[in-house]
């Protein structure tokens, strides 16, 4: 079937995961817990982050997990009242850090451009809070050109569900067979299996290698910025 619409994970794919989110989280931990640098390494070391390379593990919780997943890592046994609270922190009360961190992995406008004068409705999927992930792509100046964000918080369960790529069908009107998924890490090109989505598009701009990733997708592309060249030659 021909590809109509495309789903793309955010972190990794779209945001360069590294640059924006170490520091971030780094600096997050050391005022939360009143502990040190090492101290907040030691905490994201347990969601996933490699000191040696100072970037996040593929597959980890850092590179694509929910902040429930993170607020479950990093302060275990809460009950669900305090699990939120300290959600909405990691959400919400870093927003100012955020901005003056994210950075696009590229210009991403003339590629949004790009795909969308081919007649492609675009999305994001993500398991990032919903008001985070609109927040950061409006910042970057791009939210105009997504029919929807899709985030952990809503659809019952986050990637790899498949949830994401039914809900961007339902939104858009879109057979999943007619919706390509786009990401950097396993759950992503299983979001796309699970979610009967046309194609398992992975890219190798996040932390996962070709060796990780490449034998789950249909294609691997260095970014997306070889994406239109892709769709256009299928």
């Amino acid at each position: 079937m021909k590809i109509q619409g495309v789903l793309f994970d955010k972190d990794g794919t779209l945001i360069e995961v590294n640059a924006t989110w170490v520091p971030i989280y780094r600096h997050i931990l050391m005022e939360l817990f009143a502990t040190d640098a090492a101290g907040a390494e030691a905490l994201m070391t347990k969601a996933g982050y490699d000191k040696a390379t100072d970037r996040f593990l593929p597959g980890s919780i850092l590179a694509g997990g929910t902040t429930r997943q993170l607020v479950e890592t990093w302060w275990p046994g809460l009950e669900p009242e305090a699990q939120a609270e300290k959600a909405h922190t990691l959400d919400h009360g870093y927003a100012h850090l955020v901005k003056d961190s994210l950075t696009p992995l590229m210009p991403l406008e003339p590629i949004f451009t790009s795909l969308r004068d081919m007649g492609l409705k675009l999305g994001v999927a993500t398991n990032d809070s919903h008001a985070s992930a609109r927040n950061h792509m409006a910042h970057i100046g791009v939210i105009e050109h997504f029919e929807d964000i899709i985030a952990a918080d809503t659809v019952a369960v986050p990637k790899p569900s498949g949830n994401m790529i039914r809900r961007f069908a339902e939104i858009t009107g879109l057979p999943a067979a007619s919706i390509a998924m786009v990401g950097d890490n396993h759950h992503d090109m299983e979001e796309a299996r699970n979610g009967g989505a046309g194609l398992a598009i992975a890219v190798l701009s996040g932390n996962a290698a070709h060796e990780d990733i490449a034998h789950l997708a249909d294609y691997t592309l260095q970014s997306i910025a070889e994406l239109p060249a892709l769709l256009k030659g299928l």
